[in-house]
């Protein structure tokens, strides 16, 4: 009996504990709510309703999802679509210019250098044929400087004949000459065929002989065949010559 006093003792203080604080905490309740509330109005009602509703409207639409406009999207997307596309195709067209601008200047330099081989060849042929020209026409007046030279030549022997038979028909034989006697005399003439002068170059060998050929010739004084020749016959042969007095019908 007294042990089972003993070990009820625990359970029983425990359950009375509760029950005494379930009863405190019940006491307390109806207490309070004996005391009358005093409620103090508020001031600005109206207003904190106001920013109340703005508040909650706020949430209210952050709360709410935000619509995506699908079409203005695929708008947004075509244009830039359309403006990268553009720059590309203005990319391609500046750099084909740029190409086409590099190909021109190279086809240009070709053109030019060309035009200079041209012109430096045809300025070779000029010049090759300048010079062909040249020699031609030296050869050409060689040859005819030739050709007059004889002319020339023959002219004048024609007329060294008519000299030379005016000087023996003037000349007296001195007693000392002999056959095979010969003399060389410089005769110088003017235009008209008159004689200026009649020197000994060359001697025969006899003294005689030699006077008497500078006598025929002044004795001759005028030569009327000069008169007849081209200027160019006298200025190159007798207006200062020489001239072989060889007599051939001397006496032995």
């Amino acid at each position: 009996m007294i042990s089972f006093l003993r070990d009820s003792i625990v359970p029983i203080s425990v359950s009375l504990a509760l029950h005494g604080l379930l009863f405190g905490a019940l006491f307390v309740s109806w207490e309070s709510e004996k005391k009358p509330v005093k409620r103090e109005t508020p001031k600005f009602v109206e207003a904190k309703l106001v920013k109340l509703k703005e508040q909650t409207t706020k949430k209210a639409a952050a709360k709410q999802p935000k619509k995506i406009d699908l079409a203005a999207k695929r708008r947004e997307q075509e244009r830039l679509k359309k403006e990268a596309e553009q720059k590309r195709q203005a990319q391609i067209k500046r750099e084909r210019e740029a190409k086409a601008k590099r190909e021109e200047e190279k086809r240009q330099q070709e053109q030019e250098k060309k035009r200079l081989a041209q012109e430096q060849e045809l300025e070779k042929q000029r010049k090759n044929k300048q010079r062909l020209q040249q020699e031609f026409e030296e050869a050409l007046k060689a040859e005819e400087g030739m050709l007059m030279e004889e002319i020339y030549a023959t002219e004048a022997q024609s007329y060294i004949s008519k000299i030379q038979q005016r000087v023996e028909q003037n000349w007296n034989q001195p007693p000392s000459a002999r056959t095979g006697m010969r003399c060389t005399l410089r005769i110088q003439l003017v235009p008209t065929g008159r004689v200026v002068s009649a020197d000994v170059i060359e001697s025969s060998g006899n003294a005689a002989f030699d006077r008497s050929a500078v006598q025929a010739v002044k004795k001759v004084e005028v030569f009327p065949e000069i008169k007849e020749m081209s200027p160019e016959v006298f200025e190159r042969n007798f207006r200062k010559f020489k001239f072989i007095f060889n007599p051939q019908d001397l006496r032995l």
